[in-house]
């Protein structure tokens, strides 16, 4: 994927669960679970060394950020930040409770939707 910055469709979910680098940590990311359009910005739920994580990016510039070796990457949120984000997001009840699970262990990354 070569343009991971601000030319990249950030309107298609599609196209930010395609950013799957570094790949040898990196297990997903299974959903997008918010995306700012406007200020150009998503978070995912992915699984980070086997544990599950919920990673963010910014998509402006070059290559957007963070972006090392070429490739653009997901920046680890830690999991004592992850309940603090997720309830500052408008994003469905259910879905949030989904994402409690998830990042918990009680469910597996495709098990979100």
């Amino acid at each position: 994927m070569k343009d991971t910055g601000e030319n990249f469709q950030i309107e298609s979910d599609e196209m930010i669960l395609q950013i799957n680098s570094p790949r040898a940590n990196l297990s997903g990311p299974y959903t997008v679970v918010f995306k700012n359009l406007e200020e150009r910005w998503a978070i995912v739920a992915f699984d980070w060394d086997g544990e599950p994580r919920l990673g963010m990016r910014w998509f402006w510039g070059n290559g957007g950020n963070p972006f090392s070796s070429g490739n653009g990457t997901w920046l680890v949120i830690p999991s004592s930040l992850s309940k603090n984000i997720l309830s500052g997001l408008p994003i469905d009840h259910t879905f949030s409770g989904q994402l409690d699970d998830f990042l918990c262990g009680k469910i597996k990354g495709a098990q979100l939707n």
